[in-house]
């Protein structure tokens, strides 16, 4: 009888110790150095395993056994980091009409292109924060639907202005009853977010963070009448572009005259006192109540040294759709600037740095975005300039990294599912050939990306 239960005990004992099944599907990344995206130090010789799109296994590459039949990457000197996000892009791209407008009509073949460009600069999920809200879902589902390469999509409808009168991508909603009446419209839609604009005062602000948290949604303001801090304590989930502009932010003497034109942004950086109370208390109410902010730092400089010669003989500018290109030939929203003016941008450029790093500092969530396709900015590539940016403020390369992935994510409310590299994401990554955390510029020696489990090569995908 005892030799029963011997006998069960060396069957279970052999049992833990049978060899892995096989998983002809599986995709193992051998002798890594792990970036995880969430701030830690990177942890070298890691293997990471996908399968079904998914990371399954991730450890030290003496502990993590590798399944038969899987296919097998051995990356030496390789670094694996999450994909990145790119939380302000237009992807549903927009012809512009004879009359200087945009039109209200997505290029299907532009914005297919920039998508496809993203992704080899290891872009893998982004926010479309402002289109025709039908170009804008019908884009969001090709991609989730494999019929067109691009990253994940999250996008807003028309951004709500004051004023009435078609201007893509924008819808004039006047009186509070519009407002609502426009958020309910893009929720039933399909939107995933809802956009509030600079013409639009507090109370219609309020309004339509009320009604789009009513119908699920997050709000993301590009903010100028409206205060930043007016905005935060509205409820406001998300701001963009680094600076709220407001004169409500300047001493009184330098209110008179401003009207917060592109031009008057140097009259505010001159004017604005960053150690005041005004401003205080706006980075403490954000600050409190988590307000996620993309600073697009790289659309603000192309602007404010806007006559720096590289502008006009980038390389990466070949990435860029011809429609782009055609776009920025059209105008860079500072043609009427003078070289005294370029001159004040670049003295005052600083300053932008400065209210940036006072954000992160005080603990304001931070995410990373371009603003394509505004003059100069190109698809993935002014992605990883904005990451530079960053760090030009004063924000540890670390840092950098999170607020260009888990960050991103977490805004989103995709966390649970990508922005990090940790068993059971989705397997949305970057493979280098050198250490980002060492220099940034290295974010750009893509070796290889999985988006979605799929293992894409740029060169290919370009």
């Amino acid at each position: 009888m005892p030799a029963v239960p011997v006998l069960l005990a060396l069957a279970l004992l052999l049992g833990g110790c049978a060899a892995e099944p096989p998983c002809p599907s599986c995709l193992a990344l051998r002798g890594v150095t792990v970036i995880d995206g969430l701030g830690h130090a990177p942890v070298p010789d890691q293997t990471l395993v996908v399968d079904g799109g998914r990371i399954v296994a991730l450890g030290p590459s003496d502990a993590v056994p590798v399944p038969p039949e899987a296919q097998v990457l051995d990356l030496p000197g390789r670094f694996v980091m999450p994909g990145l996000v790119d939380l302000h892009t237009h992807v549903t791209i927009l012809p512009m009409g004879d009359d200087g407008r945009l039109v209200a009509r997505m290029d299907t073949a532009a914005s297919a292109d920039a998508l496809r460009t993203l992704v080899a600069f290891g872009i893998t999920t982004v926010r479309n924060p402002a289109a025709p809200v039908a170009d804008g879902v019908a884009l969001r589902e090709a991609v989730a639907a494999g019929r067109l390469l691009g990253p994940t999509i999250r996008t807003a409808g028309e951004a709500l202005v004051r004023r009435t009168g078609p201007s893509a991508p924008f819808v004039g909603t006047p009186t509070e009853t519009a407002v609502r009446a426009e958020v309910r419209r893009q929720a039933a839609a399909g939107a995933d977010l809802v956009k509030v604009y600079a013409s639009l005062p507090p109370d219609l602000v309020a309004a339509a963070i009320d009604e789009a948290h009513a119908q699920g949604l997050p709000v993301v303001g590009h903010l100028q009448r409206t205060t930043w801090t007016e905005a935060a304590r509205a409820g406001i989930d998300h701001i963009t572009h680094g600076a709220p502009w407001s004169a409500a932010y300047l001493p009184d003497a330098a209110r008179d005259g401003y009207r917060g034109t592109l031009k008057d942004r140097l009259r505010w950086l001159e004017a604005v006192d960053l150690d005041g109370p005004a401003v205080r208390e706006m980075i403490g109410e954000m600050a409190a109540r988590g307000v996620v902010v993309d600073p697009t730092l790289v659309a603000l400089r192309t602007k404010f040294l806007g006559d720096d010669p590289r502008y006009g003989a980038d390389p990466d500018s070949v990435y860029a759709p011809p429609l782009v290109r055609a776009l920025w030939r059209r105008g860079t929203w500072t043609d009427d600037w003078t070289a005294e003016d370029y001159a004040r941008g670049r003295r005052l450029w600083p300053r932008v740095l400065d209210l940036t790093r006072r954000l992160h500092d005080a603990g304001v969530p931070l995410a990373a975005g371009s603003d394509l396709p505004n003059p100069h900015v190109i698809p993935g590539a002014s992605l990883h300039e904005e990451l530079r940016l960053l760090h030009a403020a004063g924000i540890p390369p670390l840092d950098v990294l999170r607020i260009a992935t888990h960050n991103g994510a977490a805004a989103l409310g995709l966390a649970d599912r990508t922005g990090s590299v940790e068993v059971g994401k989705e397997a949305d990554l970057v493979v280098l050939t050198a250490d980002p955390t060492a220099d940034l510029r290295h974010t750009r020696s893509i070796e290889i990306v999985l988006l979605d489990g799929q293992l894409l090569r740029p060169s290919d995908v370009l």
